[in-house]
């Protein structure tokens, strides 16, 4: 247990929650779902201790897998699946991406221009959202997209001043993790949840949504008021002096080094083939893992065999597993299905208007991703979809918008894989974040949900 800090305060949480955890499994479970109550205990032990992060995130997630596999709640090979899936290989490839743009000085290269026409932080963090949100149009995933960004804007963050662990840092990596996550459910193809929640109403019997249609109803409420919303939550609550420029020396040099070269057209090739992944079909996790493993080939400079083994790197890669562990364990022990079950108590018989279901819907969402993750959540929440159609008016098109309004009500980390991993990669701790993701997350729901509505009705999808 070397390097766990075990303060009797700590303990008596760890063992708060254990008393909680078995109290729960202990509770009679709903007919049919006889473990049920066993995968809600077990998924509710480890996001108590993702969330007040009482020990490690590498700690917490074995000891999911450790309880998980005990008590065979979920078949091995899914329950594992994490390990090998294309969100591992994104998380893989971009941290040794990352690590080659620090080692070859690409990442201090572009940061030096990005710095120069860049006076203020307010302006800093607008030129952060506008440009990662202009990049989520081109790369089709946001932790894609966090392997070219995160090595520059860390570089950008030494360049300014900002030293690890200040204000200035932190709003920096949260602007370029969590601000280019939550302004990319506008847009269709750049967020894997999009992707996965659409999928989900297509296997529900619900319509199949187009690229331009998503974009209208999404883009100027979740797109542009929520990347609005975002940066004035980081100037207020994350504020931080004007950026200096450093000047230039040998260990700082302002022009492209032979390696950082090879690394910026290797970079080109890697973000042309995520453009064109229509075309070939390849996923974008194994083209960063590809593009990782070249930077570690000898000879071309570009990192270090070593950045392979790093134990941030695997940790990070642990930690993504468990969370996608969390949405197998609810699905596979009934779980997911007993929440659903919950939820649909909340909906009238009939009577209720369409505003009812689409906030209903948001709500129950948000508070159901801040322990079920997103992914278990779009499982859960889905299949409620037509039953809440039926009893409000709330068209399936409507409701998956609704769904979605609420996924990005993000309170915590851990409920998403790029969130928490995008922390990790820029080394930022996840308490850290909770400061600007909560009051966002509430906002999210007081204001742009309504907003939402608003916009919906406009456009004539929602009466």
């Amino acid at each position: 247990m070397a390097g766990i800090d075990l303060a009797p305060r700590k303990l008596a949480l760890i063992a708060l929650f254990a008393a909680a955890a078995i109290a729960i499994a202990l509770s009679p479970p709903p007919a049919g779902t006889p473990n049920a109550m066993i995968g809600f205990a077990i998924v509710a032990f480890t996001v108590a201790l993702w969330a007040t992060a009482v020990l490690p995130a590498l700690h917490s997630g074995a000891i999911f897998f450790a309880i998980a596999l005990a008590t065979g709640i979920a078949p091995t090979i899914p329950l594992l699946s994490g390990f090998w899936s294309n969100a591992a290989a994104l998380v893989f490839g971009g941290l040794v991406i990352g690590s080659a743009a620090e080692q070859t000085g690409l990442g201090r290269y572009v940061a030096r221009a990005l710095m120069s026409g860049l006076a203020t932080y307010p302006r800093l963090i607008a030129g952060i959202l506008i440009g990662s949100g202009a990049l989520s149009f081109i790369v089709p995933t946001t932790m894609g997209r966090l392997a070219i960004t995160l090595p520059i804007l860390i570089a950008a963050a030494k360049e300014a001043g900002y030293a690890p662990g200040s204000r200035g840092y932190i709003g920096i990596i949260l602007t370029a993790v969590a601000g280019n996550y939550l302004t990319s459910y506008a847009i269709l193809p750049s967020n894997l949840t999009n992707v996965i929640a659409l999928g989900a109403l297509e296997g529900i019997g619900g319509p199949t949504l187009q690229y331009g249609p998503y974009l209208l109803m999404c883009l100027p409420v979740l797109g542009i008021v929520k990347g609005l919303m975002f940066w004035g939550a980081i100037c207020v609550l994350m504020p931080a002096p004007a950026p200096r420029i450093t000047s230039t020396d040998a260990d700082s040099p302002n022009m492209l080094t032979p390696a950082a070269r090879r690394l910026a057209l290797l970079l080109a090739i890697t973000v042309l083939l995520w453009v064109l992944d229509f075309v070939h079909h390849i996923k974008p996790g194994w083209i960063a893992l590809v593009a990782g493993l070249i930077c570690l080939i000898p000879g071309l400079d570009l990192a270090r065999i070593e950045e392979a083994v790093d134990f941030n790197k695997l940790t990070s890669v642990f930690s993504l597993a468990a969370v996608l562990g969390v949405a197998t364990v609810l699905t596979h022990s009934g779980a997911g299905a007993m929440i659903a079950k919950g939820l649909l108590q909340f909906v009238p018989s009939s009577g209720a208007s369409p505003a009812y279901g689409f906030m209903l819907i948001a709500i129950a969402t948000a508070i159901v991703a801040a322990f079920a993750t997103i992914v278990g959540t779009i499982a859960i929440v889905t299949p409620t979809l037509p039953g809440i159609e039926t009893a409000t008016g709330l068209s399936l098109t409507a409701g998956i918008v609704a769904e979605l309004t609420g996924l990005q009500a993000v309170f915590f980390p851990f409920e998403t894989v790029p969130v928490m991993v995008g922390l990790m990669m820029g080394k930022v701790a996840a308490s850290a974040s909770l400061r600007t993701l909560i009051p966002l997350a509430v906002t999210g729901l007081l204001l742009i949900a309504p907003l939402q509505i608003a916009w919906l009705r406009l456009l004539g999808v929602m009466p």
